[in-house]
């Protein structure tokens, strides 16, 4: 017979195995976001769109002529944040059941 603890363990491990999944794809959504901007920049540079005496201006330039690409890196970076901290609250949950169970044993 499983006990209301083991159950919560399970599922506090479920949550957990959850949680990894999507810090990966929030992290697989970043990086692809990153490349995508990287390499419109590139191509814009090569193209002689992209440039400036500093690395300011460029930049400055870049974010004028990419904002859909700029606004995507930063969704992507939040969802990454929200991820990662949803993650940590998860492995909590596991510890903190964990910590119950080895109280109650």
């Amino acid at each position: 017979m499983t006990t209301l603890l083991e159950t919560e363990i399970r599922e506090a491990h479920a949550a957990l195995r959850r949680a990894l999944e999507e810090a990966l794809e929030a992290t697989l959504r970043h990086r692809r976001a990153k490349e995508a901007l990287e390499a419109a920049i590139a191509r814009g540079i090569l193209a002689g769109e992209v440039a400036g005496r500093n690395a300011e201006e460029r930049e400055a330039k870049a974010r004028a002529l990419y904002p859909e690409l700029f606004g995507a890196l930063l969704s992507a970076e939040e969802e990454l944040t929200r991820a990662k901290f949803r993650l940590e609250m998860a492995r909590s949950r596991v510890q903190e059941a964990e910590a119950l169970a080895g109280l109650v044993r």
